[in-house]
C-alpha cells in the first residue's frame, strides 16, 4: 500500500533548606503550609490549585479522512517498511505522481528500481538495464480505495495526531487476501503522515508501515525505454 501496486504485488522537589535562625517550612505537593514560631503562631494554608483536564479533541473520522486525502492529492513521497513476524523483509521508497510511480525496492534478494506507468511496468536490477515486465501495468492507487471506504472509525486522537481506522476491501486497497482489511491512517496537521496495516501471510503476519510526505522528485515519470 502506497508503494505503487508493485509493493502490493511483491509485497514508534521537596526543597529543604534549614537554618538555625529560620522558621521551619514544609511544602506539600498541591498546597503550601507555613507555620511561624511563637504563642500567636497561626498556620496559613494556600489551597491547592486544581487544573481542569484538557478535553479530548472532537473528531469526525470520515470528515478528517476526506480532508486529509484532499490535502495529499495525487503527488507524494512514500517509504514503506514491510516486516514479517517482526523481522524487516522489504523497504520500498519513491514518489507517486498522478497515475505513475517511481520507486526502489530493497529486500533480501537485492535492490530493484521500478517505474510504473499506464504504458507499462519496468524494472532495473542493481547494475542492470531497464526491462519491460511482461505483466499488465500495475497502476491502481489505494488513495481511491481510501476515499471510498466500507467504514471509518476513530482509533485515537491526542490533539496533535489523529488516527482513523479505515475498513476497505483487500483487493481495492492492494492488500493480499480476501474480504475487508483495516488500515490505520495517521493525520498530522491535516495531512496524512503514516499508513499502516497487517495482513496474514504464509508462516506468519506481515505488517506494512508507510510514511507519507512531500514528493522528493517532482520530475515527470516516463517509461525508461
Amino acid at each position: 500500500l502506497f508503494g505503487g501496486a508493485a509493493l502490493a504485488a511483491l509485497t514508534l522537589t521537596i526543597s529543604a533548606c534549614s537554618d538555625a535562625d529560620s522558621s521551619p517550612t514544609t511544602t506539600v505537593a498541591g498546597s503550601s503550609t507555613v507555620a511561624t514560631t511563637g504563642p500567636e503562631a497561626t498556620p496559613t494554608t494556600t489551597p491547592a490549585t486544581t487544573v481542569a483536564p484538557t478535553p479530548a479533541p472532537t473528531v469526525d473520522p470520515p470528515s478528517a479522512l476526506s480532508q486529509a486525502l484532499s490535502a495529499l492529492g495525487g503527488t507524494y513521497h512514500f517509504r514503506s517498511v514491510v516486516t514479517v513476524n517482526g523481522a524487516e523483509s522489504l523497504v520500498a521508497e519513491g514518489d507517486r505522481i498522478g497515475d505513475s510511480s517511481r520507486l526502489t525496492l530493497v529486500g533480501q534478494g537485492g535492490t530493484v528500481a521500478y517505474i510504473i506507468t499506464p504504458q507499462g511496468s519496468y524494472a532495473q536490477p542493481a547494475d542492470g538495464d531497464w526491462e519491460l515486465l511482461e505483466v499488465p501495468p500495475a497502476t491502481a492507487d489505494p488513495i481511491v480505495a481510501l476515499a471510498a471506504p466500507v467504514g471509518v472509525t476513530l482509533a485515537s486522537a491526542d490533539g496533535a495526531t489523529t488516527v482513523v481506522r479505515v475498513s476497505g476491501s483487500a483487493v481495492s486497497l492492494g492488500v493480499p487476501g480476501h474480504g475487508n482489511v483495516d488500515v490505520d491512517v495517521a493525520i498530522t496537521g491535516g495531512s496524512i503522515s503514516q499508513i499502516s496495516y497487517s495482513s496474514p501471510v504464509e508462516g506468519g503476519v506481515a505488517t506494512v508501515v508507510t510514511a507519507v510526505g512531500p514528493v522528493a522528485d517532482a520530475t515527470p515519470i516516463t517509461p525508461p525505454i
